[in-house]
């Protein structure tokens, strides 16, 4: 039987060897790998939206004041190098709102209203402080606004926010805080016109639906 070179049998032992040393040392050290992946429900107070609702087909001409109540939805974070990472979120509101229609009085519709956020987005992290991890966030996609006895509306709608994580030691649970300014932007009935030399055109102009929101979610990291 031919023998082994002695440089392959040294190789052999040093694979084998490096790993079985290098685990143990690494779990005493307290190491542990990062998660690449993170799934965050969480439960919200959303508040503010007003807007005019003249512009939409499927909605009697008036104006909508949304009430503030609570809303919830769940994170998918994918996790990149340099403390960042991309969202991917969905929040839902359903709320009371006030309507008030073009020539008449304001009234309490009551319930039969939502936001639905569906957004893509960034979360750059900053230095951390007391175990917190900061970070601030940023997206954009698009918000189903849903009415009852009325066909929804789907409008691009983006997001600016901040908030913090704490992850536990073993880093596969963590809480984290999230405060968002949501925006809208929907047509607002109005109409204007300009021209040059090509000739004339029309423009709608634009409603801005403004809406803030404040949660608290559970993280589950893999």
């Amino acid at each position: 039987m031919p023998r082994v070179p002695v440089t392959l049998r040294a190789l052999a032992l040093t694979m084998f060897l490096v790993p079985a040393i290098y685990s143990p040392a690494r779990a005493q050290g307290g190491y542990t790998p990062p998660k690449r992946l993170e799934l965050t429900p969480f439960g919200s107070y959303q508040w503010g939206g007003s807007f005019d609702t003249q512009g939409l087909a499927n909605i009697v001409a008036g104006q909508i004041s949304e009430q503030g109540s609570f809303s919830w939805g769940a994170i998918l974070s994918f996790l990149a190098a340099g403390n960042s990472a991309v969202e991917l979120y969905y929040l839902r509101q359903d709320t009371d709102v006030d309507f008030k229609p073009n020539g008449g009085q304001s009234r309490t519709v009551g319930a039969g209203f939502a936001n639905n956020y569906v957004q893509l987005g960034v979360r750059q992290g900053l230095p951390k402080t007391e175990g917190l991890a900061p970070f601030i966030t940023a997206s954009m996609g698009i918000n189903v606004l849903d009415a009852t006895n009325s066909e929804s509306s789907t409008r691009f709608a983006w997001s600016l926010g901040g908030g913090a994580k704490w992850m536990a030691a073993n880093q596969k649970v963590g809480l984290r805080m999230d405060i968002r300014w949501m925006v809208t932007p929907v047509p607002s009935g109005d109409y204007g016109t300009w021209c040059d030399y090509w000739g004339c055109y029309t423009t709608q102009g634009t409603d801005w639906l403004h809406q803030g929101s404040a949660g608290l979610g559970l993280i589950f990291a893999f």
